[in-house]
């Protein structure tokens, strides 16, 4: 009610702003919001269990990006990112048992690089994509070390990431309007 401009462009927090669902096992959903919370419901939707800590993540940083493994039912990847707070760090973390504990991979991505978007391999488990603030970045043993991809592509914040099964390309959009295909 006290919102500066009512039903025009202001939002209450508590916003879902990234939402996937496991491509192995039907009804295992995750949520991030804007707030900083994930929610998971292993059933479709019928209940749902509340994960609010990350480990180094200070709490109510921005659930950016989530990214259910293509490769194992129980692992997911969650980018958080705390920009609105004046926080620029990285912050990645990995969770091998459907959210219950979590370990932090962001390995030595560069600090003020906030992370957007995450991308695990369909055939490599340890082949990791990371989209930045001031690029993209790639990890050959899961997250633990990180290095910049660039391929000719400019200095750009990347905010979305996918592999694209069928020719195994890294596809990439910045926020900007780029668009680009790594084979």
């Amino acid at each position: 009610p006290d919102a500066v401009a009512l039903h025009e462009s202001s939002t209450a927090l508590s916003n879902v702003v990234s939402l996937d669902e496991s491509p192995l096992r039907e009804g295992l959903i995750y949520a991030g919001t804007d707030d900083g919370l994930l929610q998971v419901t292993e059933d479709g939707g019928a209940s749902w269990r509340r994960i609010e800590d990350f480990p180094g993540v200070p709490k109510w940083t921005y659930v950016s990006d989530v990214f259910t493994s293509p490769r194992d039912a129980d692992t997911v990847f969650v980018a958080l990112n705390n920009w609105q707070r004046g926080d620029y760090s990285p912050y990645l973390v990995r969770s091998t048992d459907r959210g219950r504990t979590w370990t932090a991979i962001a390995g030595d991505l560069p600090a003020r690089h906030d992370v957007w978007a995450v991308v695990q391999d369909h055939l490599n488990g340890s082949l990791l994509f990371a989209g930045t603030e001031f690029g993209l970045f790639v990890s050959f043993d899961g997250g633990s070390a990180w290095r910049p991809l660039r391929g000719g592509m400019p200095v750009a914040q990347v905010r979305d990431l996918a592999v694209h099964r069928g020719e195994h390309d890294l596809v990439a959009a910045t926020f900007g309007r780029g668009f680009f295909v790594l084979d």
